[in-house]
This record gives C-alpha cells, sequence and structure tokens, in this order.
C-alpha cells in the first residue's frame, strides 16, 4: 500500500512529455536570450515584430539542439507554472551568459 503511494506521488511529479529537462530549457534559453540581445542592439531596440532572419536563427538553434518549437513551448508553459523549477533554469542562463568571454568588460 504504500509503495504504490510511494509510485503515485512520483508520477504526479514526473514532467510531463515534451518539456525540456530543466539543463536542455537552459541550453535553449541561453542561445535563444543571447540572439535576442544581439537582436535588439543591432535594430536599436526598434522593432515590432521578429524579422525573418531572427526567426531564422532560432530555427537553426532548435536543429543545433534537436528540439522542437512545440518541446520550446510546451515547456514554456510548464516552467510557466512551476516558478520553483523556472527560477533554477534561469539562474544557470544568467551564470552562464555573465561567464562568457565576449561579456567580460575590461576593467
Amino acid at each position: 500500500m504504500v509503495a504504490a503511494a510511494l509510485l503515485g506521488g512520483c508520477k504526479r511529479n514526473a514532467m510531463p512529455e515534451g518539456v525540456l529537462p530543466a539543463d536542455r530549457m537552459a541550453d535553449f534559453l541561453s542561445e535563444a536570450y543571447l540572439l535576442e540581445g544581439f537582436y535588439a542592439i543591432e535594430s536599436g531596440y526598434a522593432y515590432d515584430e521578429v524579422s525573418p532572419e531572427v526567426l531564422r536563427a532560432y530555427d537553426d538553434i532548435l536543429k543545433r539542439q534537436q528540439i522542437t518549437r512545440e518541446q520550446v513551448e510546451t515547456s514554456f508553459a510548464y516552467y510557466a507554472e512551476h516558478p520553483d523549477k523556472y527560477i533554477p533554469v534561469l539562474d544557470t542562463v544568467i551564470a552562464r551568459i555573465e561567464a562568457d568571454e565576449q561579456f567580460k568588460q575590461d576593467n
């Protein structure tokens, strides 16, 4: 009886199918945020919609990481409902971007 309860609890806490695990979500977001930042700077922050070039760059990220748009959308929906799991992902992304050599400034 106890084993059944434990197994049932594990299943409820399991990540739904199609959701990227935290490390893969951080991989995607790290590249996506860098892409968005580059595009924002290049356009002078004057854009209302995503250009075809940026959409192609997103497609390149998805292809390189072997994930689909649907997985990204499903993952965003899941993590939006689970901020306790999303905040560590974002912390990882921030740490990666801050550690990236091209973002370090000479002082």
